[in-house]
């Protein structure tokens, strides 16, 4: 019983220190998605639709390739079969 004691408790330490050891990450896109549409809705807002999608439902989608490509923070999100709606989107960034 002891020894079952001090495994899990080794065990729970080296967790801990690996997950305070881990680095900062930026925040990634909750989807990425192949190509899609933007249009504009006023007040510099978009909505945007998307296909070829991976991840979930989220504020911030990545369009990969195409006239809207680029990263988006949107008031709503919905993904489903790899298809993305979105609404209340602004542009954040480009590609180069």
């Amino acid at each position: 019983m002891t020894t079952i004691r001090t495994a899990v408790a080794l065990s729970t330490a080296v967790l801990a220190v690996s997950l305070g050891a881990a680095p900062a990450h930026a925040a990634a896109s909750d989807a990425v998605c192949f190509s899609g549409t933007r249009t504009p809705t006023g007040d510099g807002y978009y909505e945007v639709s998307a296909i070829g999608c991976d991840g979930h439902s989220g504020t911030s989608v990545t369009i990969r390739f195409g006239s809207a490509a680029g990263t988006y923070d949107c008031g709503w999100t919905f993904v489903w079969n790899g298809q993305l709606g979105a609404d209340n989107c602004t542009l954040t960034s480009v590609p180069a």
